[in-house]
């Protein structure tokens, strides 16, 4: 881990604003690598597993530019379990600067893909409810129908999450978080 953090904000229209506190773990123009301890308002399983709680780590993945952020979900004792995708208003910072991310805006919609490739859709009755009590936009929305249906197509391809996600850690160690916890 690193002894750098960033802190920055995540909004969930209308008005809902979140600050985190994450360890920063890499920052180029391209993408930045963030770590952080879970704690979902509740756990999400599948197929009866659960494979997100509180105490879970995570390993965030922002691309500059992208519509969508996507983690690497861990359990406790370092088992990969999973990626975890938001669909986002596009993601944006300066060159190589961390410091300055703009707020994440949530569009509502997540993504769970499986080690394996499969994928479920989340959140979509928070969607549906967004657009019906007019919390976003029409053009929003739109945004973030098309933004989840490429994630789904990219997934059912085997392209999503992006290879920096999937190859992650670069240590070529199987996939297992080391943190030391």
């Amino acid at each position: 881990m690193t002894d750098r953090t960033l802190t920055y904000q995540f909004i969930r229209p209308p008005d809902r604003r979140y600050t985190f506190s994450s360890d920063l773990l890499d920052a180029t123009s391209d993408h930045i690598a963030l770590a952080n301890d879970l704690q979902p308002s509740k756990p999400l399983a599948i197929d009866g597993r659960e494979v997100l709680a509180g105490g879970y780590h995570a390993v965030w993945f922002l691309f500059n530019g992208r519509p969508y952020d996507v983690a690497r979900v861990y359990r406790p004792d370092g088992t990969f379990t999973g990626y975890y995708a938001d669909v986002l208003e596009p993601v944006h910072w300066y060159d190589a600067d961390p410091e300055t991310l703009a707020p994440l805006v949530d569009l509502f919609l997540d993504l769970w893909v499986t080690p394996a490739g499969d994928h479920l859709v989340l959140d979509e009755d928070e969607f549906d409810e967004a657009i019906s009590r007019n919390i976003l936009t029409p053009e929003q929305a739109a945004h973030a129908r098309t933004t989840l249906d490429s994630l789904v197509t990219a997934a059912v391809a085997g392209n999503f999450p992006p290879p920096l996600v999937r190859k992650y850690p670069p240590d070529g160690s199987k996939g297992e978080l080391r943190t030391g916890r």
